[in-house]
């Protein structure tokens, strides 16, 4: 809402309550937010199936490896650079590219785990 020039803008989750609604209107609400997330759900899984068809238990184990090398590889490094008392330019940018490269695995990582545990993908044998 604005009043006078000032405005505060939040997200809105539920822009009617349960309670403004009566138990028809409620049921049907609910339904439809059912099918919504069985669509979503069935979206997730049939892209996921044709995008990552060789997600397997040995793929995604090798992933967590490659992720904790690279996490290993960004703390060598700064703990190499906290012995120098003045690192250089290519210091600090050896450092923020293995940060980036370590950053970017997490995130990737963090989303595959969640696409398994959601059930988006089974992991083949």
């Amino acid at each position: 809402m604005r009043i006078l020039g000032y405005g505060k803008t939040e997200k809105v989750d539920h822009l009617v309550s349960k309670e403004m609604l009566d138990r028809e209107s409620a049921r049907k609400l609910q339904k439809f937010l059912e099918e919504v997330e069985m669509a979503i759900f069935s979206a997730n899984r049939e892209v996921m199936k044709k995008a990552v068809p060789e997600l397997t238990r040995d793929s995604f184990m090798a992933f967590a490896v490659r992720v904790a090398e690279a996490r290993a590889r960004y703390l060598k490094i700064a703990l190499e650079l906290a012995t120098i008392t003045n690192p250089s330019a290519d210091d600090i940018g050896r450092l923020k590219a293995a940060r980036e490269a370590n950053d970017e695995l997490v995130q990737a990582f963090e989303a595959t785990k969640r696409v398994i545990e959601r059930g988006y993908t089974l992991l083949a044998r």
